[in-house]
């Protein structure tokens, strides 16, 4: 049977200014937000702007009422009340903010062989040779002994400093033809060149051409400067590593975006601008989260293994007046639907046997609708279903919205994780839905401008039915 092609194009050739509109403000989130804690900040000031207010300072909730909840700076809660009152359930589109990504230990700098190098540990799921070679720019958070904050973010304007992992050379690596894949790159050698340019002028100290450490005081000297910290205040900033450069079109035609962090922000941006666009009169309340630490098994006092969710759900209950709270939880999460908004791996036609052909999503076809993930006899997963299936997929079509069916590979050949395990462990129906990406977990990922607004138009049809 011959593929259906481009079905998203094809569903919105007469709406090319709207698709280039979803393009341009994804492409300025994603600029904006390479690391969950700028998501976070983000998506504040958006639903702030759009009238929704922090959840702590409201003392009653009423149907339309917007409130929202920032959990310690990295992960997002934001909740429209609908006609029928919390415990009676909702409708959830739950994505995670975080990205693979290279972070900075907490004891980073060494000098050696005239250059100041940066300790670094990689973060997620990554090809390590990736991440060599390539402009990095520093995106992070500093806090000081005096309680202060610090924002951090260098290498992104053209008149900033870059930083890179070296790579050994071709001529001294004859034996990487005889390594692994996940062995070209060992994980300790993701270290970034951070200085090269000793201060020799400015050191008053008689020995300092010969002193061993005269390049790392140097920036040391810079860090204090300029950040106001003390290297042993290093152990308590939260510094990454991430490609530099803003997010872009892709292909000769512009018919794609590409950009670092599409996975899962790109979800992120669509689950939160169907929230803010969402009719204040509806039946059934609506929620969006955007998580962290997914990437990493969704641990954590962030992550969505955490509480703070129920957290969330327990002070809308007590704003509405629940004389019941511990059963009134259970009740609205047994009583709600949940999308895991999460991308998958689109069909590349340089691998082609990499994927199942009669199950894989093509880009351009639409966002794509994933029953289970997990791997090898559906270990690991959370499987949607049937009848909640059939309710999402007529949403879509009594809105001609074009969609596709997803997976992650063929049986044995791959899988993953999604947050949809730990939403359907709260007792929620659960499934996963987002765009097939391309080159998905490097440094540069791309997806279809058609899949944009299919994704952004599909989380509207389900929060409006």
């Amino acid at each position: 049977m011959m593929e259906k092609k481009y079905l998203a194009w094809r569903a919105y050739r007469y709406r090319a200014e709207e698709v280039e509109k979803a393009a341009e403000s994804l492409k300025d989130f994603l600029t904006r937000c390479k690391t969950e804690r700028e998501a976070v900040r983000e998506l504040e000031e958006r639903f702030r702007n759009r009238g929704f207010r922090p959840i702590g300072e409201c003392d009653h909730l009423s149907p339309g009422d917007g409130v929202f909840m920032n959990w310690r700076g990295r992960a997002f809660a934001a909740f429209r009340a609908g006609v029928r009152p919390v415990e009676k359930g909702f409708l959830l589109i739950g994505a995670h903010a975080d990205s693979p990504r290279i972070d900075i230990k907490c004891k980073p700098l060494y000098e050696d062989g005239n250059l100041l190098m940066a300790d670094a540990h990689y973060y997620g799921g990554i090809k390590k040779y990736q991440w060599t070679n390539i402009p990095l720019a520093i995106h992070g958070e500093i806090y000081t002994k005096d309680g202060k904050c610090r924002y951090v973010s260098l290498g992104e304007k053209g008149d900033e400093p870059v930083f890179l992992i070296p790579d050994l050379a071709p001529h001294l690596d004859s034996e990487i033809a005889e390594r692994k894949a996940d062995k070209t790159i060992e994980g300790e050698n993701l270290d970034a060149i951070f200085g090269h340019k000793p201060d020799f002028i400015h050191d008053e100290s008689k020995d300092a051409g010969t002193r061993k450490n005269i390049l790392k005081a140097t920036i040391v000297s810079w860090m204090k400067s300029r950040w106001g910290i003390e290297e042993r205040e290093l152990v308590s900033a939260e510094l990454s590593l991430v490609p530099a450069g803003d997010a872009r079109d892709a292909g000769l035609d512009c018919g794609l975006v590409a950009s670092y962090g599409i996975d899962d922000r790109v979800c992120v941006w669509a689950a939160a601008e169907a929230l803010l666009t969402a009719s204040a009169g509806a039946r059934r309340g609506m929620m969006f989260i955007a998580s962290d630490r997914e990437e990493t098994g969704s641990h954590g006092a962030t992550g969505s293994q955490g509480r703070w969710l129920e957290h969330f759900v327990l002070e809308l209950l007590a704003l509405a007046g629940c004389d019941n709270p511990a059963l009134g939880v259970r009740r609205a999460y047994a009583a709600s639907e949940a999308l895991s908004a999460d991308v998958t791996e689109a069909y590349n036609p340089l691998y082609k046997d990499s994927f199942d052909p009669r199950q894989m999503p093509f880009s351009g076809n639409g966002i794509a609708l994933m029953r289970y993930s997990g791997s090898r006899g559906k270990y690991g997963t959370n499987e949607a279903r049937g009848e909640f299936v059939a309710r999402v997929t007529s949403a879509l079509a009594g809105k001609n919205i074009p969609w596709q069916v997803g997976s992650l590979g063929k049986v044995d050949g791959g899988g993953g994780g999604t947050i949809s395990m730990d939403l359907a462990a709260l007792g929620m129906d659960a499934l996963d839905f987002g765009p097939p990406v391309l080159s998905l977990h490097s440094p540069w990922e791309m997806v279809s401008k058609a899949d944009l607004l299919s994704t952004l138009e599909a989380y509207g049809a389900f929060y409006a039915s």
